[in-house]
């Protein structure tokens, strides 16, 4: 914004309302309302609001005038700045802002909504004591200058980097008859692998897969406690899983239990839908008086299979 901004420029362009606007909540601006007279906003619904009529004498001004500045303008005024209150609503705040009882409808005004008021009533006093002290804000704002920090130090782009030792081999082959001091060329080779390995890190988002079988995860992620005999021992569990929630995967891996490797079936333990279908899975079979007759009736032996760690 210009530092030549003047009170009829905020009173022709709506756009330069609103820029003025910008960055202001209610709080702040009934501060800067009160700065030219003290105003109250009533409380209603946890936020302030102020009527028609109590503009007008905050304003100096007709109450019509109030009304015609919005109707004239209303495309202007945002939610939270306007509220026009019917039917409920205005029976919920008729005592808070004090509406007489024959009213059918009232038009509210927030703080924000009060200032933009302000910057479009020419013929107020306050209105213009009101705009000045928000041109005063502007031009405060306008004569900060952000300080820039300096840019970082940074390498030129990898493609550039090896375009430059390619070169330098180049002229290196040459001078040394074509071929190159195998120490040398050593060097080179190892250079480009690390060049090409610190950019493949960099350009490659970084994953945390949590692959758990469904035990540990009992354990680890459930606190729940897993018997390796009884009626909801450890091979009950995982049979429930693969019987009841096939969805969750059939990822299987070699993994150590108990002292033997053995294949176990594995889940992506990081994935929110997974997680969640198997903590779901260890409620309903811990919560369940006998899983082993739920598996029988679900047909989970019906047939031989290879036997899986869980």
């Amino acid at each position: 914004m210009s530092l030549s901004l003047n009170q009829s420029a905020l009173i022709e362009s709506p756009s330069l309302r609103t820029s003025a606007l910008d960055g202001l909540d209610d709080s702040r601006s009934q501060q800067v309302l009160n700065k030219a007279k003290a105003i109250v906003f009533a409380v209603w619904n946890g936020e302030g609001w102020a009527t028609v009529e109590q503009l007008a004498q905050y304003f100096q001004c007709s109450i019509q005038a109030i009304k015609h500045i919005h109707e004239r303008n209303s495309k202007e005024f945002k939610a939270n700045e306007t509220r026009k209150l019917t039917g409920k609503d205005l029976s919920n705040a008729r005592s808070q802002l004090g509406l007489p009882s024959r009213t059918s409808q009232a038009r509210v005004f927030s703080p924000l909504g009060t200032l933009r008021i302000a910057m479009l009533l020419a013929e107020s006093e306050i209105a213009a004591q009101v705009r000045t002290i928000i041109l005063e804000l502007v031009i405060s704002v306008t004569n900060i200058t952000p300080k820039t920090p300096p840019p970082a130090p940074a390498l030129p782009p990898v493609e550039q980097r090896l375009q430059t030792l390619v070169e330098a081999m180049k002229t290196l082959t040459e001078i040394t008859g074509g071929r190159l001091n195998p120490y040398i060329e050593q060097h080179c080779k190892d250079f480009i692998a690390n060049l090409l390995a610190q950019y493949n890190r960099q350009s490659l988002p970084g994953t945390q897969e949590n692959w758990l079988g469904v035990v540990n995860f009992a354990e680890s992620e459930l606190g729940k406690k897993v018997p390796i005999k009884g009626t909801h021992y450890r091979g009950h569990l995982g049979t429930w899983v693969r019987t009841f929630y096939p969805q969750l995967g059939d990822r299987q891996e070699t993994r150590l239990v108990n002292g033997v490797q053995q294949h176990v079936y594995v889940y992506a333990c990081h994935e929110p839908i997974v997680a969640a279908g198997l903590s779901k899975a260890v409620e309903e079979f811990f919560a369940h008086p006998s899983p082993g007759a739920a598996l029988s009736k679900a047909g989970a032996f019906s047939s031989k299979k290879e036997r899986v760690s869980v």
